[in-house]
């Protein structure tokens, strides 16, 4: 049952014009007989809706256009392919539904699917008809792909508006990145051909702007498309997600902005970090050695100056980013050393680009800053009186009321039941995309929201960017939850929301096995995964740390997690022999990111992990990364962390393979288990805690539908050990917190 939610209208026409660096050529070569072009294809004015079921049903449609009295639909082909022409209605949004038997007097009003655009009217949800301005031309990408030999092409079809004239050439204006592209034209169809050659490895977005010889530019304005030129296409599970928390990364140089903020204290205030240090650690090679295939940037929008109360009765600044105050602008002060916000952060994701590393927004659609410019001039976007967010039972709890509560009274809550704030944010969404290029949003706080944005977002940025490239634009959402949970994480995933979603069930059972020294509940929370999930396991993100939760340095020492400023120290930070209590930190963090790094979905390394940064809880978890040479404990957890995520890069059967369990058992400090990617390509996972001391030899079976009888697998860390698969079974001998990946 599909109806058609989108309603775009075109328009077309053609000689060979040269502009500037722009090559147009029209292929039909009219005008050389003296006649006029062709008439390119016409938009419709007339809107359409359509439904498919089965012959001899009773369908009408009701919505705003009609005073919601039902209109009956015809079965056009006698097939059950129904239609209405409902005529020219004003461009824009339009609320409707399927209504069933309702000329037959029982009316029963749909409840409309959760795979269709939405929106609310009078606090009612109802499938959304968008209906395009067919007065203006359009521009639609239908197809645009790099290739690993340098070059990209695209198709893009040009509709002239319904009563307008043809495309002017002279208006085109194409680009593969900076690369011109030569376009070829074809009037009689409105089809562009777009190609370019010698371009770098690295990602070449293409973006047309075109108009018609009256001067109206296309309803899109301009059109856009990402373009990747790789040897291998590209999967978000190929390597680790790694989050820079931008203020305590890396300070790249003076930013003009005070040094420090009236009322902000040390872990409250800004610390310095910025978008120019951020690049520094880029070309550094920083992150390749890690085996980071994307980078999760937190919040760039613009924040408040000044301090606002916050956790323990403290005054905090906006460092974070999660306060926004203005739709489309960068805070100034992740530029530096003379470089602008703006600057830096194209200058980051090029050169993140230019490595195949791609980049995630943090975008945060729950809330705003009472400062933002919508709450100033559209205060009916925002919902009612503050109900603050509690973990105390009641009507404002955060798992309870989620949509309901506001995280604080100077953070209002924006209301996705009136559609005008949806349209407006999924405008906010296109521009950061299109003009910085960003490869996809991790998305803050999604239980807090209703579905209607998250959805709508999501299939927006299908509709525009993945149908046409097959570039998939990730979404991962954070749904703050607890062990066995994993139903509210898929509550928020699907094919038309996010794509994914951090494993928080999967982060608290690693915790548990870092602290208590085995396995089971990693067993448990893992099956749940992989039984719950589905194929979205995939595109989940298994981690062991973030920003809203204490260090796992910090845990393993004992210190308590939630002691705002910490009094907890910094084992890892002191020089010299390594010593005690920092092998436990080392041995405890490897062992557990060895599983995070090779489990199924796009693992996450939460910025400073991979040197057992400390910190209780926030804001002592996000404590300024030291770029100092390290200490031996530092560099030998460093060491260990770009192994494991350095093979996470190398091999199939870690990135795509399923996840089967060969050995766990009861409170067991063994863990191994198999990643399978298919026709015998296998990675074998061994890692083991300590709960006896000593060394430990066990014989794991292997199923035989693995397919590796009789093959030998060697450990890609490093070790030197192998293991033959022998009588459907391996001989593992592991001494306490060695780690293990086999491969053929």
């Amino acid at each position: 049952m599909i109806a058609s939610m989108w309603l775009w209208l075109a328009a077309c026409d053609g000689t060979g014009v040269e502009d500037g660096d722009t090559v147009v050529t029209d292929t039909t070569d009219v005008d050389q007989d003296g006649q006029p072009d062709p008439l390119a294809p016409a938009r419709s004015c007339d809107a359409v809706v359509t439904w498919k079921g089965s012959p001899g049903v009773d369908v009408s449609v009701a919505g705003k256009f009609n005073e919601w009295l039902p209109r009956a639909m015809s079965d056009t082909t006698g097939q059950g392919d129904y239609a209405l022409n409902l005529g020219p209605l004003r461009p824009g949004a339009w609320p409707f539904k399927f209504v069933f038997d309702a000329q037959r007097g029982a009316a029963t009003w749909e409840t409309p699917p959760a795979d269709v655009y939405t929106m609310f009217e009078e606090g009612i949800e109802n499938r959304a008809l968008y209906v395009g301005d067919c007065s203006v031309p359009s521009l639609r990408v239908v197809n645009a792909a790099g290739a690993a030999a340098g070059t990209a092409s695209a198709t893009v079809q040009f509709e002239r508006a319904a009563s307008g004239a043809n495309l002017d050439l002279s208006s085109v204006e194409a680009t593969f990145g900076s690369t011109p592209a030569v376009v070829d034209y074809d009037a009689a169809t409105g089809v562009l051909t777009l190609t370019a050659t010698g371009l770098a490895p690295g990602k070449h977005s293409l973006r047309v702007v075109a108009a018609d010889l009256d001067g109206l530019v296309a309803e899109q304005g301009s059109v856009f498309a990402p373009v990747w030129v790789e040897d291998t296409p590209f999967d978000w599970s190929q390597g680790v997600m790694y989050y820079a928390f931008l203020d305590r990364f890396r300070d790249g140089g003076p930013s003009g902005h005070p040094a420090s903020t009236p009322g902000a204290i040390t872990g409250t205030d800004y610390m310095g970090g910025d978008l120019v240090g951020a690049l520094e650690v880029l070309e550094s090679g920083w992150f390749d050695d890690l085996g980071v295939r994307s980078i999760w940037l937190s919040p760039v929008q613009d924040n408040p100056e000044g301090s606002f109360i916050g956790t323990g009765g403290y005054f905090y600044t906006g460092y974070h980013g999660y306060w926004p105050v203005g739709p489309r602008a960068v805070e100034g002060r992740l530029g530096a050393d003379g470089v602008d916000g703006e600057a830096a952060l194209h200058a980051f994701i090029e050169a993140a680009h230019a490595r195949g590393i791609r980049v995630l927004f943090d975008v945060v659609l729950n809330h705003v800053h009472e400062e933002h410019d919508y709450l100033q001039s559209h205060p009916e976007w925002f919902s009612a009186a503050p109900c603050p967010c509690t973990s105390d039972p009641g009507a404002c709890n955060w798992d309870s009321n989620p949509i309901g509560c506001w995280f604080t009274d100077y953070l209002p809550d924006l209301d996705y039941k009136n559609h005008d704030i949806v349209e407006q944010l999924v405008a906010d969404a296109r521009w950061w995309i299109e003009t910085f290029d960003v490869d996809g949003f991790r998305v803050d706080a999604a239980k807090h929201m209703d579905h209607v944005i998250l959805r709508t977002f999501s299939m927006r940025m299908r509709d525009l960017y993945e149908t046409p490239t097959g570039v998939e634009f990730y979404k991962v959402g954070e749904t703050f939850t607890f062990l066995n949970n994993q139903g509210l994480i898929m509550d928020y995933v699907s094919d038309h929301e996010l794509d994914g979603q951090f494993d928080f069930p999967l982060y608290y059972a690693f915790r548990d096995a870092a602290s208590r020294g085995a396995w089971d509940e990693v067993s448990r929370q893992a099956w749940g995964a992989k039984n719950r999930y589905g194929a979205f396991v995939h595109r989940m993100s298994p981690f062991m740390g973030n920003h809203d939760v204490s260090r796992i340095a910090t845990d393993v020492q004992g210190c308590p997690n939630w002691a705002l400023f910490g009094g907890c120290g910094d084992a890892m930070a002191q020089p010299g022999a390594i010593v005690g209590a920092q092998w436990d930190v080392i041995n405890k963090l490897s062992a557990v990111y060895t599983v995070v790094a090779t489990m199924p979905g796009v693992p996450l390394l939460y910025y400073g992990d991979e040197v057992g940064l400390a910190g209780a809880g926030d804001p002592d978890n996000r404590r300024l990364m030291s770029w100092e040479i390290p200490t031996q404990a530092q560099q030998e957890l460093l060491d260990r962390m770009r192994a494991v995520g350095t093979v996470r890069t190398q091999h199939r059967a870690l990135q795509v393979g399923e996840w089967k369990e060969l050995w766990v058992g009861g409170d067991d400090d063994l863990f191994v288990y198999a990643r399978d990617a298919g026709g015998g390509d296998v990675a074998l996972v061994a890692v083991r805690l300590d709960r006896t001391g000593g060394p430990r030899s066990q014989r794991v079976p292997i199923p035989a539908e693995l397919g590796i009888d009789g093959s030998t697998f060697q450990d890609a860390l490093g070790s030197g050990a192998s293991v033959t698969v022998s009588g459907g079974a391996i001989d593992l001998v592991l001494n306490p917190y060695e780690r293990r990946v086999f491969v053929r």
